[in-house]
């Protein structure tokens, strides 16, 4: 299976999976790394919150600057742990980039 067939598998089990396997599929996804960022910035808009959240919480783990953008979009989510992964998220990019550049951080 590549890399993209994986993936979308993976985010099958975010979809629909018990929470034990969405955080199993979540830790799945960011060994991935990625190559893994284009389908879940594309979750940050869809309908069903719970999977925005996921997807937030697993670009967190996944760690790279390149989902910044969708992440401070989705601080302006309608739901409340959307907006709470996708701050946990920026930080932990920002942490890990050793910190944002401000005289703070």
């Amino acid at each position: 299976m590549d890399v993209t067939d994986r993936t979308n598998a993976l985010i099958g089990i975010l979809r629909a999976g018990s929470s034990a396997d969405r955080m199993a599929a979540a830790a799945e996804i960011a060994a991935i790394g990625p190559a893994a960022l284009p389908p879940l910035l594309s979750l940050l808009d869809d309908p069903d919150p719970r999977l925005r959240m996921w997807a937030a919480y697993t670009l967190g783990m996944i760690g790279d600057a390149g989902a910044v953008p969708a992440l401070m979009e989705a601080l302006e989510d309608t739901d409340p742990a959307v907006v709470k992964w996708a701050a946990a998220a920026l930080r932990r990019i920002r942490d890990a980039a050793g910190g944002c550049g401000c005289r703070f951080c």
